[in-house]
C-alpha cells in the first residue's frame, strides 16, 4: 500500500468540513485514499478499497486540527460543523 501524501490528507479533511458536514462530536473519523476522496461513493466514479483513516478535532467547536505525526495541523475555522452543546 502506498503512503499517503500530506497534502492529501489536509484537502480531504478540509474539503469534508467545507461542504457542510455536521456533527454532536468534537471527532470526525474520515478515510482517505490515494486519490483524496471517499473509498465508494455511490455515483460509480471511485470504488478504491485502499486508504487510510485520519481523525480530525476541535477543541471550541469552531477551529479543527489534525495530528500527523508529531505535527498539528490547523484546518480552519469551521463554526457550523460541531453542533454540540
Amino acid at each position: 500500500m502506498k503512503k499517503i501524501p500530506l497534502e492529501t490528507i489536509l484537502s480531504t479533511a478540509k474539503g469534508l468540513l467545507r461542504d457542510g458536514i455536521e456533527t454532536n462530536r468534537k471527532k470526525i473519523t474520515f478515510p482517505v485514499t490515494i486519490q483524496g476522496q471517499p473509498f465508494y461513493s455511490p455515483d460509480g466514479g471511485n470504488k478504491e478499497i485502499e486508504g487510510e483513516m485520519w481523525t480530525m478535532y476541535t477543541v471550541d467547536g469552531k477551529q479543527w486540527l489534525i495530528k500527523i505525526g508529531e505535527e498539528v495541523y490547523n484546518l480552519g475555522i469551521y463554526p457550523n460543523v460541531y453542533s454540540g452543546g
